[in-house]
């Protein structure tokens, strides 16, 4: 008969091994309360402001050392003023190398006006080097008399010497420098006609008429059929010259056909548009205006 244990110690729990030994959990219970020590006296040196200190000790000490900004090379500006971009790269309150925000310098020459991207460098000892990208100006705009160059966004790049830009197309038009982009996409297409493009009115906020240099206007008719219609305009002028023979205008707004205006003098030119007077005192966006105004009086219409 076999004898049964008391309840007592049937209930008592069995013993578990642990498989470490006693040295090194407590080896291990002082690694982390060694870590939380160390973290502990972290946040109180970093709330009293002791990296912060130590860092302008630093910087002081390297200035001491020489280690200050003394020179500011800039490299690709052209068009934005170079005082302009000094300015910013010393608004940041400090001269020393080490507390120089690069940064910040970079953030501010970026929102200067012909700016599209900047890069700025150290180059120890004692010099910044900034790099600049400009926007790069594809048109000059007309607008209630008032002349302004503009990117490709149609965004206004700000220049007292437009002069500089003679050899860009003008746009004409209330909103004309919103839809520069697509106009030069359209035009790019054809690069004989784009040599040959002075400026283009945006009339009625649809569509485009195009003034060539050899005083002929080419009327567009409205969105996509824009492209097909001067793709067509351009097989013809390749195979038969039509600009400088004698047109004054050609309006391609017919699906399918061309209207052509002639001017009533039996072998007349048409003739270009004036050139700018580079004489003392004179505007230099006062001739585009001839631009904007209206064609001389036709007789006679040719449908093709």
């Amino acid at each position: 008969m076999t004898k049964r244990k008391p309840a007592a110690a049937q209930n008592k729990p069995a013993a578990v091994a642990v498989p470490v030994s006693p040295q090194a959990a407590w080896r291990w219970l002082g690694w982390g309360f060694g870590t939380l020590g160390i973290a502990a006296v972290a946040v109180w040196v970093t709330l009293a402001g002791w990296p912060q200190r130590a860092t302008l000790e630093a910087a002081t000490l390297a200035a001491d050392a020489g280690f200050v900004v003394r020179q500011v090379d800039i490299e690709g500006a052209v068009n934005q003023p170079r005082l302009s971009i000094y300015r910013q790269v010393l608004e940041g309150g400090s001269d020393s190398m080490l507390l120089t925000d690069i940064d910040a310098i970079r953030a501010r020459v970026k929102a200067l006006p012909w700016v599209q991207d900047a890069s700025v460098s150290r180059r120890w000892p004692n010099r910044l080097v900034i790099a600049i990208v400009e926007k790069k100006p594809v048109a000059v705009w007309q607008h209630q008399g008032v002349f302004q160059l503009i990117d490709a966004t149609g965004t206004p790049l700000p220049s007292d010497r437009l002069e500089d830009f003679a050899h860009l197309p003008q746009v004409v038009g209330r909103s004309a420098n919103a839809e520069t982009v697509h106009l030069l996409a359209l035009v790019a297409q054809e690069p004989k006609l784009m040599q040959a493009l002075e400026a283009a009115v945006w009339v009625g906020d649809r569509r485009w008429d195009l003034r060539m240099k050899s005083g002929e206007t080419v009327s567009l008719p409205e969105g996509a059929a824009a492209q097909q219609a001067l793709q067509r305009f351009a097989a013809i002028e390749r195979e038969t010259p039509l600009l400088g023979r004698g047109f004054v205008r050609f309006d391609l707004r017919i699906p399918e056909k061309m209207v052509v205006r002639v001017s009533g003098e039996v072998g007349a030119t048409a003739k270009p548009r004036a050139q700018p007077n580079t004489g003392a005192g004179a505007s230099p966006a006062s001739p585009k205006l001839q631009l904007a105004g209206t064609e001389k009086a036709v007789t006679r219409e040719v449908v093709i």
